[in-house]
């Protein structure tokens, strides 16, 4: 039985699962960011000039809060620049010239039984293959798991998708059932659980039937958890709610309440990397949007770019607006097509002026209707009216920096106010605030050690 959260909205879903998974031929060139996830970024091991194999690492950091990541075909080094990233910054990147012979690298063997059943091991290979959540957090999954040993009863695997367009995660349930809780079962061993839940929306019937048999066959102590369709029931601490009934208050995390989560399409992950011995180099890519002759569940090699894979996902058949990257309501628009898919990329969708809702002037009218849908508890009105003034105070009185970006007070807001994207910038002024003032109290201090080293 799943728990209801309060809030949440409805959004025509647009999701085309019955779409088959196209494998989308990788590029002559791929652009493997060094920064792939939450935390620090890699350092390359490779230089211009090397020859790598397909699955290659090809950058490191030994920071706790990191993961490596490995080319995704193979070939030769042609550049370590900086390059575009999806999030728009210029962020260093190794370019690989693919040879198009796919040559694997065997430096990860697949794991033996004895090994997957060790949470250590699972643990290093999870971080060695450079999984990270790929619902889009993109926070090293090892580093999260381990951090929740002895702490977490509950551990959930996320199979809501609630994103319009997004289809990913529901055609690895159906494409891999199999290879998926195999995968499930090692994110219960590396977590020490003796039990894990499954939450999936209602509208993945088709897959919950077919996980269900594997489960019983198997006798695999995983419990599927039928959650009703409601967005945004995939973000972490909507999931805790709906299967646990626990809450997490503004400014926590799932681990404060003995829960963790982890994304369908992540332990599918866990899954290759330890049966396979093959990290992350390939995802699949939602492609669509009003600017596409149709949309495609485009599986994609890491570093590919937007351009590219819109042209080998049918073209555009309208130019193009805006690039968001992920879905609608919770994505990032991408600022060139140069830049490439990353480990974390659900989706890419091409929308044109017909999505454009925006309005000239919009004026709130003091509704309401924006307080009814949060699900965090939040008043977007009162949060967006101290935002325009600038009023720090009220700001943190109202808890700006506690939205999560939903989007769904922007969706149900009749005067089409920017409210999330207000949010946002918000929390960026905030810290921006507190940058300045830290600056501003390390000067101060080193002047007053200047002054006393002078006397």
């Amino acid at each position: 039985m799943a728990f209801k959260f309060k809030g949440g909205v409805h959004p025509d879903y647009m999701k085309n699962p019955e779409c088959p998974e196209t494998v989308i031929p990788a590029p002559d060139q791929v652009v493997i960011p060094m920064a792939q996830h939450i935390g620090a970024p890699c350092k390359p091991l490779v230089q211009v000039g090397d020859i790598v194999k397909m699955g290659q690492k090809i950058g490191e950091n030994p920071a706790p809060v990191s993961a490596p990541v490995h080319a995704s075909v193979s070939g030769k080094v042609v550049a370590i620049e900086p390059r575009p990233h999806p999030l728009g910054d210029m962020i260093m990147a190794v370019v690989i010239e693919n040879d198009h012979l796919d040559t694997p690298c065997n430096d990860l063997a697949p794991l033996t039984e004895e090994e997957m059943n060790d949470s250590e091991t699972i643990l290093a290979r999870i971080r060695e293959a450079g999984v990270v959540g790929l619902g889009g957090a993109m926070f090293p999954t090892a580093f999260k798991i381990r951090g929740g040993i002895g702490k977490v009863d509950k551990v959930i695997i996320n199979g809501a998708e609630c994103e319009p367009y997004l289809n990913g995660d529901h055609l690895t349930m159906l494409n891999y059932p199999e290879e998926l809780l195999k995968g499930v079962e090692l994110v219960r061993k590396a977590s020490c659980v003796d039990k894990i839940y499954m939450g999936i929306e209602k509208n993945k019937q088709d897959a919950i039937d077919l996980l269900n048999g594997i489960i019983a066959k198997n006798n695999y102590p995983i419990e599927i958890v039928p959650e009703n369709v409601k967005y945004p029931q995939g973000a972490e601490k909507m999931q805790v709610k709906a299967v646990t009934d626990r809450e997490v208050k503004p400014g926590g995390l799932p681990a404060g309440v003995g829960a963790n989560v982890v994304s369908t399409r992540t332990a599918y992950a866990i899954y290759q990397a330890c049966y396979e011995g093959k990290p992350v180099i390939e995802r699949i890519v939602t492609v669509g949007g009003s600017a596409m002759k149709g949309p495609v569940n485009a599986l994609t090699r890491v570093g590919t770019p937007f351009g590219y894979l819109a042209e080998q996902c049918g073209g555009f058949v309208k130019t193009p607006r805006k690039i968001v990257l992920g879905g609608p309501m919770m994505g990032l628009c991408a600022t060139s097509f140069e830049a490439p898919t990353v480990k974390g990329t659900a989706g890419v969708l091409y929308f044109t002026e017909e999505e454009d809702k925006m309005v000239p002037n919009p004026t709130c009218i003091r509704c309401g209707k924006c307080i009814t849908v949060c699900p965090m508890n939040l008043e977007p009105v009162f949060m967006y009216m101290y935002y325009t003034k600038h009023d720090y105070d009220n700001m943190a009185k109202y808890h700006v920096t506690d939205c999560f970006e939903c989007g769904s007070c922007s969706y149900n807001c009749p005067a089409r106010m920017p409210l999330t994207h207000a949010f946002k910038t918000a929390k960026l002024m905030f810290q921006a605030r507190a940058a300045k003032e830290k600056a501003k109290a390390e000067a101060a201090a080193a002047a007053a050690a200047a002054k006393e080293a002078n006397n």
